[in-house]
């Protein structure tokens, strides 16, 4: 199967019914689309008087299209929402529209243009990753899963309220509406969660009374007889068991260690939920540890295969939308050159690519990302923190459970705070607190150099890089395990400007000739990483209990409890981003967020065990 989902072909023929041609049916009717999206999905789901009280409210359609239904519920979850309330919505399309079709289709209904250009404005990249927009001013988190709705819904968990079933009709297009996709949507059903589709083909009807719903008939939109409106009153599914521990903590006030990019990231997230945030910075200044570096690279790992190929795609993309809307963002382009022993894997990938045209392709060398560039950490950070509260020179030495919360306490006990819930992204001092004790951080030292030269037209990397930055360029960056923080030694500048002068030798001898090696300025950074290169992020478990519940598994033997994992309730993390932060600390802010507030989430769950915490305790079980 290519990487690349398919992009339909429409059939403008009549504007006013757009028709997708390998199903030959209409995206929506001629009758009125927003009037069919208002009378069939919102109206026949209870909407918009259910969510009227209601501080958080989950919608799931299959069939994103041209995002009609999504601007239908949107303008009137702006008429009556309550002032701080959450809606989520989860859509699902396996074949994305390009935004001029989309802008093209939804140009006919001018009454909805101030939203119509919002979404357009964050329209989907066409790729096989799930991606996150935020509709910030009305509380609209909007996550759009691109792929088969059977093949998405089975990796989902979550319990959503209303469900819109609108895909191509079932006889065009049966896998949509299969029994095993309508079980799905049974599993992932709210007790009394409402459903509404355009459709009362026998086949549909049967299959959501097999998996739970009551179902009536009532009268169509236009030259439709009849639709289908329906209730779960079926058994409520519970969450597949597991032995890392997942939980919501639903929190108003969250105690964040560490000003960087990865605490900014989870700020952001919590503030956009109307969460109260309070920062707490051992340094003078947010971003004074490896986020601190004047400008740093935003570009994707692509991966050809595993677990987390999606994740580090689903990153990339979400990282260059979330900088864009901050003005932090230069897509100055990045050349990737392979290395001997990456040649094979960019060449697959340049014959089958996971991003399109304007994203990704040959270049002379390698590969362009034409979309990725230059981020500025700093002005970043800044922007993330708006509307938290931040404590500078406010060291933290641990974090007690006190009743319902956690005191974090200064170096020589005095109380700095109680929160309900705290987020652990302080880098290397992760290891410092008792819950984190366990995690295998080890660090990087990171240097790279910046000043007069001449610039590339782009960023290249061949296992360094380099990128034009202020009418000069930037380049490196040195990767040395340290014991200690030293980046005062003298010496070990020098050694790795020298390092980072060859190196820029062998990317772009022309560009290493032009430059002063005398006149550069560096800087030393700490990277936190670990021994599996991917990123930490999740519910701390408690290390002793968890390896004493779970001993089991260290003879190859079964899990013997029905138990939750033991956990530090509230106590999350986010860390060992490596030389990836600015890439991946966005949507792991946004994950991290949404765990805690008890979202539907992002990825299924193979992919968050793959970055949860517990996972070095599960290998270190296996190697006993």
């Amino acid at each position: 199967m290519p990487r690349l989902p398919p992009e339909p072909q429409i059939d403008w023929s009549d504007e006013a019914a757009p028709r997708a041609t390998a199903f030959e049916d209409v995206y929506f009717s001629r009758g009125g689309g927003l009037d069919e999206a208002e009378a069939v999905f919102l109206a026949g789901t209870g909407l918009p008087e259910r969510w009227q009280n209601r501080d958080r409210f989950a919608l799931c359609e299959l069939g994103f299209g041209t995002g009609l239904n999504v601007l239908a519920a949107w303008r009137a979850w702006k008429k009556s929402k309550l002032p701080h309330a959450h809606l989520h919505i989860s859509t699902i399309e396996a074949f994305p529209l390009a935004k001029a079709d989309a802008a093209k289709a939804l140009g006919q209904f001018p009454e909805i243009a101030g939203l119509s250009s919002q979404l357009l404005a964050r329209w989907p990249v066409r790729a096989s990753a799930p991606q996150r927009v935020w509709l910030e001013a009305d509380g609209i988190s909007l996550s759009i899963h691109i792929g088969e709705a059977e093949a998405v819904l089975a990796g989902m968990e979550g319990a959503f309220d209303a469900w819109f079933l609108d895909g191509f009709a079932p006889a065009r297009n049966p896998a949509m509406w299969s029994r095993e996709t309508l079980r799905h949507v049974a599993r992932l059903s709210a007790p009394g969660a409402r459903l509404a589709t355009f459709t009362v083909a026998g086949d549909v009807r049967r299959g959501l009374e097999a998996a739970g719903f009551a179902v009536e008939k009532k009268p169509g939109f236009g030259s439709k007889r009849e639709r289908l409106e329906a209730r779960f009153v079926g058994p409520v599914g519970g969450a597949e068991p597991t032995i890392y521990p997942y939980a919501a903590c639903n929190p108003k006030r969250v105690a964040v260690l560490g000003a960087g990019i990865a605490g900014a990231s989870a700020v952001q997230a919590l503030t956009r939920r109307g969460v109260e945030a309070v920062v707490l910075e051992a340094a003078m200044t947010p971003g004074a540890g490896a986020s601190g570096n004047p400008a740093g690279l935003v570009m994707p790992r692509l991966d050809r295969g595993g677990v987390l190929s999606q994740f580090y795609l689903a990153a990339y993309l979400n990282a260059v939308a979330a900088y864009e809307a901050l003005g932090v963002f230069e897509a100055c382009g990045v050349e990737q050159r392979a290395e001997a022993r990456d040649a094979e894997a960019l060449s697959d990938l340049l014959a089958d690519p996971p991003l399109p045209a304007e994203w990704f392709g040959a270049s002379a060398h390698g590969a362009l990302h034409a979309r990725a560039g230059l981020v500025r950490p700093v002005r970043a950070i800044e922007q993330m923190l708006r509307g938290a509260n931040l404590i500078c020179e406010s060291p933290v030495e641990t974090i007690e459970r006190a009743g319902d919360g956690w005191v974090l306490r200064a170096p020589g006990g005095r109380a700095l705070l109680k929160a309900d819930a705290v987020v652990l992204a302080c880098g290397a001092r992760l290891k410092l607190f008792q819950p984190a004790a366990f995690l295998p951080i080890a660090l990087s030292r990171g240097q790279i150099e910046w000043g007069a030269g001449a610039a590339p037209s782009h960023a290249i990397t061949q296992g360094a890089y380099v990128a034009p930055f202020e009418g000069g360029l930037l380049f490196g960056a040195t990767f040395d395990p340290v014991n200690d923080e030293d980046e005062g030694d003298a010496d070990a500048m020098r050694e790795a400007r020298a390092r980072n002068l060859t190196s820029l030798g062998k990317i772009a001898p022309e560009i290493a000739a032009s430059v002063n090696a005398n006149a550069l300025t560096s800087r030393v950074a700490f990277r936190a990483t670990t021994p599996d290169r991917a990123p930490i992020v999740g519910l701390l478990p408690d290390a002793e209990a968890w390896l004493a519940q779970y001993a089991a598994l260290a003879h190859g033997g079964r899990v013997q409890t029905n138990a939750p994992p033991p956990a530090h309730d509230g106590v999350y993390v986010i860390g060992g981003l490596g030389a990836r932060g600015l890439t991946l600390a966005p949507l792991l802010g946004e994950l991290i967020a949404a765990e805690m507030c008890g979202e539907p989430p992002l990825f299924q769950r193979s992919v968050r065990d793959a970055l949860h915490p517990a996972r070095f305790l599960h290998r270190a079980l296996k190697r006993r």
